[in-house]
Formats: structure tokens, sequence, C-alpha cells
């Protein structure tokens, strides 16, 4: 994809401007460091959590070592990151927003989203609304006209409480069939005319839809995507603030870690976002890739938790 080349080309080009990593804290790094990872080994975190460690290392004398803390849809590695000592040998990689929700549902947490030391994101993994290739439906307002309950494919909890905001913010009258092992399942659900549409990660359909069969109606974006240059994004359908809805691979620190010592893991960080090691994975596999820094992670994330909050009885609801 067009928009993708750009991205590796910037990447390429040090598109950053850091300098190589020079002095940092005098008595850091203090042995290998960890990254808790909030799931098993082989899920998207873990890829990007193990991508990443490997590009730090390239700057340091230590070992990144992966650590796969799951359950709790993100909870359990959350809250041992954020509880771990303050001093720059652990960090960890966030489900966002996975661990959001229970904090909007009430839920007794032992974190706190606000105060987690945001470094950075690897990506941002948004949500476009697909039909069948042969579908009668070419925008949002053409299922809004139909009248009637319009029914999806959906897989996964973060997919399925993005496709319950989508229909709420876009007054669609929805039934979510659940059930499918992957999301490429519940897209061919969609072809073989299970359910009338599907809300799978852009990347995913991009992916899946090889032979065309699937048409884009809806980029839950505040852009245009090479791969459905026909669909409108959130903001060109009146909907912007779906824009901020997706599964955010962000990277943070516990809350205390010293000035000095979080300015060289910042910097080791920022440098690996940037590493050729990094640029060649994503060309080799195409996963997505929207490097991002603490302030704009931070942000993002508080206009999600927003949003989030506005549908909390929505993602409640069975």
């Amino acid at each position: 994809m067009a928009g993708q080349r750009k991205l590796m080309a910037l990447v390429a080009a040090g598109a950053f401007m850091l300098a190589p990593v020079a002095a940092s804290a005098q008595d850091w790094p203090d042995g290998d460091i960890d990254l808790i990872i909030p799931s098993g080994p082989g899920g998207g975190f873990d890829v990007y959590g193990r991508v990443l460690a490997r590009a730090m290392e390239e700057t340091l004398d230590v070992n990144v070592l992966a650590q796969n803390v799951s359950g709790g849809g993100g909870m359990r590695g959350a809250t041992e990151a954020f509880q771990a000592a303050p001093d720059g040998q652990t960090f960890a990689v966030f489900n966002v927003p996975g661990i959001i929700e229970p904090v909007i549902q009430g839920e007794d947490v032992a974190y706190d989203i606000e105060q987690i030391d945001w470094l950075g994101a690897m990506a941002f993994n948004q949500y476009v609304v697909v039909v069948a290739a042969d579908s009668p439906y070419e925008t949002i307002e053409d299922l809004r006209a139909a009248g009637e309950t319009i029914s999806f494919t959906g897989y996964g909890s973060s997919g399925i409480a993005a496709n319950r905001i989508i229909c709420a913010e876009t007054g669609l009258d929805c039934q979510i069939i659940t059930g499918y092992p992957s999301n490429n399942e519940a897209l061919l659900g969609v072809v073989r005319g299970d359910a009338v549409a599907s809300v799978p990660p852009i990347s995913t359909a991009a992916a899946f839809n090889t032979d065309g069969d699937l048409r884009a109606i809806l980029l839950v974006t505040n852009t245009g995507i090479d791969a459905f240059p026909e669909a409108q994004n959130a903001e060109e359908a009146g909907y912007p603030a779906l824009a901020s809805l997706g599964l955010i691979r962000a990277f943070g620190l516990p809350p205390g870690v010293p000035d000095d010592t979080r300015a060289a893991f910042q910097e080791v960080f920022d440098t690996a976002l940037q590493a050729q090691s990094v640029a060649d994975w994503v060309a080799e596999t195409g996963n997505a890739y929207d490097p991002m820094d603490g302030a704009a992670l931070s942000e993002l994330i508080a206009s999600q938790t927003a949003l989030l909050t506005q549908y909390a009885d929505v993602l409640a609801a069975e």
C-alpha cells in the first residue's frame, strides 16, 4: 500500500530525527530488562513486543526478556507492570482498550491508567465496516435507510465492543452473531451470507480481500486507506468520534521512574522504533505500523476512554 511504503521510507530515513543513543543514566540498565506482555505467546501483543525487544537489544548491552502474563483481558499484565519497581528494569505492552473497559464498568482494578508512564506505541489497529461485494449497501446511511435490524458477524471481545459502539454511534439497530474462531472466519460468514456486515481490523480485512469479496462502507479512521479507496472515513460519514476506536500496541513504564533513568529508557525505546530491523519486519509481514510518541499516545487513550465511557451501558449489554 502506498501509505505503508511512505511510512517505511520515513522510518528508513530516520523520521524521528533522533541522535544515536549516547550516554544514559550512569547506573541504567542494571542487568536484563523485563518486558511484560499481557497475553500468551504468539498473539499480536506478543509479536509486537518481541520485535521491539530485539530492536532495543541492538543498542543495549543487556537482554530484553519477554514475560508473558496473560489473563483478564490484559488486566493481569497491566497490574504486574504498574506495581513493578520504578527502576527502569521493567516495562510493558498494555492492552488498550482491554484495560480501559473494566475501569469504566466500575471494576476494582489495581492500576491507574492516568498514572502509567506512556512511552509510545507501535501500532493503532483501527476498524472497518465491510459487507459482501455484491451487497446492495454502499454506505452506513444505506444500512440506516434499510429500516431493519442489521446482522453482523463478530469476533473477539475488542472487535465486538467496537461493533456495538459503531452501531450505537451511527444509530443502527444491530444483531451481532458471535462464535467465530477468527476474524477471517467472521469475514467468510459475510461472504457466504451469514450476516450483512462485519467490523474487522482494517489490516485483517485488507489481507482477506485479495479476491475482492468484500466492500468497505466505513473506515473507522480519520484518513483514507489505500486498500479501500471507495470507503468514507469516519469524519466524512459524520461520525468523527469513532476514529479513536482501535486496538493500540501501547508501551509504558510504571509510575515513578527517576527522570534520568526514564530519559535514558525513552531514548533507547525511540531509537528501537526507527530501527532498520523493525522496518524490515513491517515490510516482510505487512503488519500495521503506526508509531507514535508518548504525548500522542496519551491523547489517543484519553479520547478512546471518553468514547468508551459514553457507551459504557452499551458495552455492558450481553
